[in-house]
């Protein structure tokens, strides 16, 4: 697979309530950054959001922020990072997440969050993109939905094989091991 540069990290606009999501999304930016990995994310400045910005910066590393207009014009944005993108649209927005990444993380968040998680996932499973998607699954924040999605698996609604397209990881290392043993196979193949 292709050499990771630029990882995308999804995550909340919130905090959430256990201490530990803002304390591992505070080590992932300064992994990020150590690591020479500009991070792509979604521009805002609250949250989780805030916080993978704020520390990877910290840490002396690259951020990329894209934000639709409409988030800035409600003073959501973190403006003071490496690079600022404002978009027209929220769907303008994951295109050019897309264009950016190499690779995502998906950190603990909300219906936003699952919505960027399952956009990836599902362009992966019709071969839009081959990039590798991790669920930092951060105190089994993410335990219900890998349950959901090897029911949708078991109940015959997707190949037992597309729950390869994704790495469920309870660490950082486990992350990029599971960026570098990714290998991206559809049980079909797309013509084109």
């Amino acid at each position: 697979m292709p050499k990771i540069k630029n990882v995308c990290v999804f995550c909340g606009s919130n905090h959430g309530y256990d201490p530990k999501y803002l304390s591992e999304t505070n080590n992932l930016g300064q992994y990020l950054a150590e690591h020479q990995h500009p991070v792509v994310y979604g521009g805002g400045k609250e949250g989780l959001m805030g916080a993978i910005a704020t520390s990877t910066m910290e840490a002396g590393g690259e951020v990329i922020g894209i934000i639709p207009t409409f988030l800035r014009e409600m003073g959501l944005a973190k403006e003071d990072v490496t690079t600022f993108i404002e978009t027209a649209t929220m769907d303008e927005r994951k295109d050019e997440m897309l264009r950016q990444a190499d690779a995502f993380i998906v950190l603990p968040g909300g219906f936003g969050t699952f919505e960027e998680f399952t956009t990836m996932l599902s362009w992966s499973q019709i071969n839009v993109h081959q990039k590798p998607i991790a669920l930092f699954n951060i105190d089994h924040y993410f335990d219900p939905l890998v349950t959901m999605m090897q029911r949708c698996c078991d109940e015959g609604f997707a190949p037992q094989e597309n729950l390869q397209l994704f790495i469920d990881a309870a660490t950082i290392d486990e992350i990029f091991s599971g960026f570098e043993n990714f290998h991206h196979q559809l049980p079909y193949k797309y013509t084109n």
